[in-house]
This record gives structure tokens, sequence and C-alpha cells, in this order.
């Protein structure tokens, strides 16, 4: 593939990982990122020197692309285990939420319904993707768990996760979360979450110091303009008003960037990608002088909190570097057009602050060191009920055309190793085209 040129736009995980693959296999790779900083949704930013991811993110056992990606860049050292815990705070009362024994303690349901819900976990883990796709997750978890557990239990997740497409879930979905989460229990007391020295940043970092060390041009603040189309081929990418030639394209931005880029590109493949939903998210970043919960996840059910749930960040990765402050996260998903998603950064912390004092009393604003809101209005596709056929395939109808998206993760939830995934079969895909381009070409000159 020596001397073949691929654009890859979008430097986040997926664009890394494909540019990465790229330029093992020897092609002359360009990746293009917008930002002013490589990572997208897992980038990072300074919190009073230390760097620390925008949106927390951990690691399940049997996240191996990213495991072997670690490894690949001598990294490996740097992934640690550790135990986790989670809780929910319903109505009032904080209760742990992992163990049978604290599933059996758990004062929010009845005992029958507690007693339910643990069968119910364990027939769902056996039950099979395809038959599972094409319903709808509120009604097989009610029929499943029954209605009270639904409410309080699974309810706020899919409200947490989803907004207003809750209902429009296919059951798969949750399924699919079960199972990932099965994966890091090392026994039926225990669950091991993984997470990395630095963050994120560290994996994406190196790849990124990698791809230039093997002569990759890596361009941030990129003003990516348009994927140009001609004969049925992309012959390369207009971006800052030159034109930047290829012999194949690797996209990895969202459907609807996408979208605009590729303005050639019509048909079926296109109005697959326009059909499918997609919501932002708004997440409260804090440090804190003070622990708020011994828990490293907290789903909440209470009218008087306005988010469904907190990640505790440093009760699984300590981060030293704060000298024993704690980050909280407090994301929540939303539409854009949702009146909750521009709220103002102090009307945030106001409000969410305000509900911390009633998961812990103790808690006090004179806690909060820095806080940070953090918004990106394409973050999370939806998972509908017909996605086993109308996900978009990674090769779009132009041959040297690739696209990634992690809406072709699903049932899965989009992860840092899902999206490493994507790169590495769009890397593949795109590498078996080039190659064969190259044979066509090598016979044309022998005749």
């Amino acid at each position: 593939m020596s001397e073949r040129r691929v654009v890859v736009i979008g430097g986040g995980p997926a664009g890394l990982k494909a540019a990465h693959e790229l330029a093992k296999a020897g092609a002359e790779v360009t990746l293009l990122e917008s930002a002013p900083r490589l990572g997208g949704l897992a980038s990072a930013f300074d919190v009073q020197g230390t760097r620390i991811e925008r949106y927390y993110h951990f690691i399940c056992k049997g996240d191996d692309d990213l495991v072997a990606t670690l490894d690949e860049l001598g990294l490996s050292h740097k992934l640690h285990w550790r135990d986790s815990r989670m809780a929910y705070y319903v109505d009032g009362v904080l209760r742990p939420f992992l163990t049978p024994i604290e599933l059996l303690r758990f004062g929010a349901l009845p005992f029958h319904d507690r007693v339910r819900a643990g069968i119910a976990v364990k027939l769902a883990q056996r039950m099979r993707e395809e038959d599972l796709a094409p319903l709808k997750a509120t009604a097989w978890l009610r029929k499943m768990f029954g209605e009270r557990t639904y409410h309080v239990i699974w309810e706020p997740l899919m409200r947490f996760k989803f907004a207003e497409h809750a209902d429009e879930i296919s059951a798969a979905w949750i399924w699919a979360r079960m199972v990932r989460l099965s994966r890091s229990r090392t026994s039926a007391w225990r669950e091991e979450l993984g997470y990395i020295e630095g963050g994120s940043t560290t994996v994406l970092e190196a790849l990124g110091a990698d791809l230039r060390r093997r002569g990759a041009r890596v361009v941030i603040g990129a003003d990516v303009q348009q994927i140009l189309l001609e004969d049925g081929r992309a012959t390369g990418v207009k971006v800052g008003g030159e034109t930047l030639p290829a012999d194949a394209v690797v996209s990895t931005v969202t459907t609807s960037r996408f979208r605009q880029l590729a303005r050639g590109l019509d048909g079926a493949y296109v109005r697959g990608l326009e059909r499918i939903p997609t919501i932002g998210i708004f997440c409260l970043f804090l440090r804190l002088r003070e622990q708020v919960t011994p828990f490293f996840w907290v789903n909440t059910h209470d009218a008087r909190v306005p988010f469904a749930g907190m990640i505790e960040y440093t009760n699984l990765n300590p981060v030293p570097e704060l000298g024993g402050d704690h980050v909280l996260y407090v994301p929540q998903y939303l539409s854009a057009d949702d009146p909750r998603y521009t709220q103002t950064d102090d009307e945030v912390l106001r409000s969410y602050t305000d509900a911390l004092a009633l998961i812990n009393p103790a808690f006090d604003r004179s806690w909060v060191r820095f806080f940070a809101v953090f918004r990106d209005r394409y973050a999370q596709p939806i998972c509908l009920t017909d996605y086993l056929t109308s996900t978009p395939s990674i090769q779009t109808p132009v041959a040297n055309l690739f696209l990634t998206d992690s809406c072709q993760l699903h049932p899965h939830d989009r992860t840092i190793s899902g999206s490493f995934g994507l790169g590495i079969e769009a890397a593949r895909r795109a590498s078996a085209v080039l190659a064969a381009s190259g044979r066509a070409d090598a016979a044309g000159e022998a005749r």
C-alpha cells in the first residue's frame, strides 16, 4: 500500500485508531481534527494544573481492543483494576446496590420484587440479542422485573441515557449493558472496573505521538469543508480552502456532520443516516475537597434531584495529582432543544449542588474547589428496535469512502474500546480497497 494517500476526518478514538492502523500498513496518512486538541468526547482539559477527561470513562473486562492498544504502545502498566461499588438514592435514602446481599436488603422494593429482580437479571443474561432487538426496552423491563422495580431501578437509567427517546429503545441495549458489566464481575460479591493512569488521554496522546513518529500528518484546528466525490469515488477533501487529494477517505465524525461534508452522496444510505436520532450531553464537572459518597456510581430516584445519576470518579481512579481532592461528574443526556441544555453554568452548579446536599447532608458548596460544565450536541445515537437492519455499514456506497459512528456499536453502548474496534475495521476495509486498487494499477502498467 506504499504511497497510497488516506485522509482520516476526526481525531477521536475511532479516527486515531484508524489512522494508526493505516500508517502501520504503509499508507500516507493525514488526520484532520477540527478541535484544538485530539480525543473528541474523550479529550481532557486543564483542572488547575492537572489534565482530566471532560467526561468520565471506565474500562470493563472484555474491552479487548483498548487493552491490546495499551499493550502495543507499551502502556499496559498504566492500566489498573479496582473494586467498584454502586448505589441508588431513592426517596431520601442512599442504598448500596451491587451484591446479592445488598439487593436483598434494598428496602426501596418489597422483598418479593428484590428476589424477582435477581432472577430476572440472570435470565436476561442468557437471552439472545436477535430475540431482544425488535422488542422495546420499556415494555420488556416491565415484563421481566415488574412495574415497581422498573419505576425505581430502570426508569431513571432510561431517562438519564435517552431522555425523550426512552420509549423507542431496543431491549437489546439493556441486555448488552448487563452483559458488559457482568464480564467485570469477579464473583457474586465483587465487580472490578479499570482505569488508566492519566485517564484516556494517556492512550490517545500516545496514539497521536506514534502516528507522527510513523510519518503521518496530524492537523488540529482543521476546517474540513467537503469530501470531494467524482465519478463514484472520493478524490480528496477540501480543508481550509485547499484541496487535499486522497486515494481513500475515512470519516469518524458524527453522521450529521458526515452528511454535510459528503454533499454529493445520496440514496438509501444517506436516508438511513438521517433517520437515526442523536441526543446531546451536558455534564457538570466538580473538583471537591471532600468525598460525597463511597460509591463510584449513584443512580437517583427522587423528585427533588434534577439528575438521574452521578459518577464519583476518584472512587475508581484516585487521581493522586489532585492531592487528595475528589472528582465528581454529573452528566445528563438531553436534546439540545431541551431548555435544561441551555441553563447557565451557575444555574447548573446551584441546582446540582443543592441536590448533593440531599444525598449527603454534610455537603457544603464550599467543598467545590473548581467546576466546569461541558456540552456536546451530538453525543448519543439512539438504539432503535430495527437497528439490526437500519445501522449504516462502515463501507459507504462510494468504494473508497468509509464511515464510523458509535451507532455501529449497537446494541452496545459507546466506549473507547468499541470506538477503537470501529477504527480497526475501517482501516482494514480501506486497506483492502487500496490494495485492490494497487493491483489493478500494476496490472494496467504490465499491459
